[in-house]
């Protein structure tokens, strides 16, 4: 190998370590700021090839705790929905009207599901309760690390799943800033 050959694989190699680190770490520490997701299986699995919206219609559940507290989503196809939850061991119930949904699809290849008005129930009853539904505590999607603004709607991920689902996917909740916990809603059967 030659001088010239020699030193182009050391500038690459400087540039290829120095852009790898500077990814490391990074998280976005303000409401707003985007962390870009560079490949869309990165984080998440994409949607199946056959993915079509009606995948959506159904009965969704997601159980919080072990099951202390279940959380149901009714979507129907004409861009409606019902969310049920229910907390046993407490006895609190919260049952919505019938409220619309819509989807966003993402450039990352997966899409936003929008419930206006849908109360986020998972272990936050003071929050499942608030007016209006949506939270005020700021939020992340965990397939792409952007934040999710849910002023008077819940914002769902809807993505493939790593394992067998019915439809191939899931609706995930996103994360709420400073917990490691995160939920899905998996189509009941």
């Amino acid at each position: 190998m030659n001088k010239l050959h020699f030193i182009t694989i050391a500038i690459l190699a400087i540039l290829i370590s120095s852009m790898a680190c500077s990814r490391i770490g990074i998280n976005p520490l303000h409401y707003g700021e985007i962390e870009t997701t560079h490949a869309p299986t990165a984080n998440c699995p994409i949607l199946p090839t056959s993915f079509k919206e009606t995948y959506l219609i159904g009965t969704w559940v997601a159980e919080y705790n072990g099951g202390l507290g279940i959380d149901t989503l009714i979507l129907k196809e004409d861009g409606k929905y019902k969310q049920i939850y229910n907390e046993p061991t407490t006895g609190f119930h919260y049952e919505s009207n019938w409220q619309t949904w819509w989807v966003e699809s993402r450039r990352v290849g997966y899409l936003w599901l929008h419930l206006e008005g849908m109360h986020r129930c998972d272990d936050l009853p003071e929050v499942c309760d608030q007016k209006g539904g949506g939270t005020s505590s700021r939020t992340i999607d965990n397939c792409e690390y952007v934040d999710v603004p849910q002023k008077g709607e819940i914002i769902l991920v809807v993505t493939g799943a790593n394992y067998y689902t019915p439809r191939g996917i899931i609706l995930r909740q996103t994360r709420l800033a400073g917990s490691e916990w995160s939920y899905s809603f998996r189509l009941q059967q």
